[in-house]
């Protein structure tokens, strides 16, 4: 039987470290006001775990001119068959928290920054030829972005649950425009992942899996879609209008009723996250 989380802890010497965070690939425990541990769930190997490892050196070296944090990688280690990395810990309180206090002025920046800083994700600069996935994704990669969404949506369409079939199938043909260049995506940028001091963006966690060079504009239509209320319920009405409005500022209104969609459709296959998965249908239910 493989090391738990509490036998790597333990390892570590931190036994009663703070879990910082938990999702689909890895949970995140603080070690100290420095350092974090990324252990990744049951069944992940070193490779994959050094591959984003590397990643992430790319990514922070293409970041150096902007003024938030990203993630980086210390080491990676196993124990007993489990995979962990020792990583250094990023400064600042989630966005998703902050929006359960703040209010006003102070609201109104944070919201604000938030987008904006969606929109300098394009400039960190990664050498990858053509649209697809930064980390594995086999088959997935292409030259031309219409040709990743149609064939990304045929991976989601083949993991997604029977009833939700249909509706991702109709999203084949769906319209969006195709960009002059290929960038960098987050495609998972929303406020959990999102971290800030009062109303500054300090860092962006979590490039890894859903990370894809593509359509920069993708990474602005889903900074918006991701604040609807089942995915961030901590985000108000007048919230979400501020959002639209900054969409209407920088002319990219016209194609996000069709990016949310194919947002919906491509999410469809995360079957154990029961908030996206209900934003999934109902996205999919209202064409």
């Amino acid at each position: 039987m493989g090391a738990t989380d509490r036998d790597i802890l333990a390892y570590l010497g931190y036994p009663e470290a703070t879990l910082l965070g938990a999702g689909g690939e890895a949970c995140v425990y603080a070690l100290d006001d420095a350092r974090v541990v990324r252990i990744l769930r049951a069944g992940a190997v070193v490779a994959a775990a050094e591959q984003r490892a590397s990643l992430m050196a790319e990514i922070k070296t293409g970041a150096r001119h902007l003024t938030f944090q990203v993630p980086s990688v210390d080491r990676v280690e196993t124990l007993n068959g489990r995979v962990f990395s020792i990583e250094p810990r990023l400064f600042g309180q989630p966005v998703s928290q902050l929006l359960g206090s703040v209010s006003g002025t102070e609201r109104t920046k944070l919201l604000n920054d938030y987008l904006d800083t969606a929109g300098q994700i394009k400039t960190i600069s990664v050498d990858r030829p053509g649209y697809g996935p930064l980390l594995g994704g086999q088959g997935l990669h292409t030259t031309d972005w219409t040709g990743f969404l149609r064939v990304r949506l045929e991976r989601s369409l083949a993991c997604c649950p029977a009833d939700l079939r249909p509706a991702v199938a109709a999203m084949r043909h769906l319209e969006l425009p195709e960009p002059f260049r290929p960038a960098l995506v987050h495609m998972d940028y929303f406020p959990a992942n999102v971290l800030a001091h009062g109303s500054t963006v300090s860092a962006v966690l979590d490039f890894g899996a859903s990370t894809i060079k593509g359509d920069s504009r993708m990474e602005a239509w889903s900074a918006v879609a991701y604040l609807d209320r089942e995915i961030s319920p901590e985000v108000t009405d007048t919230d979400r209008a501020l959002a639209m409005g900054w969409l209407a500022e920088h002319n990219l209104t016209a194609h996000y009723p069709n990016a949310r969609r194919w947002l919906a459709a491509y999410w469809s296959f995360a079957t154990d996250d029961l908030a996206l998965m209900a934003w999934c249908r109902r996205i999919l239910d209202s064409r």
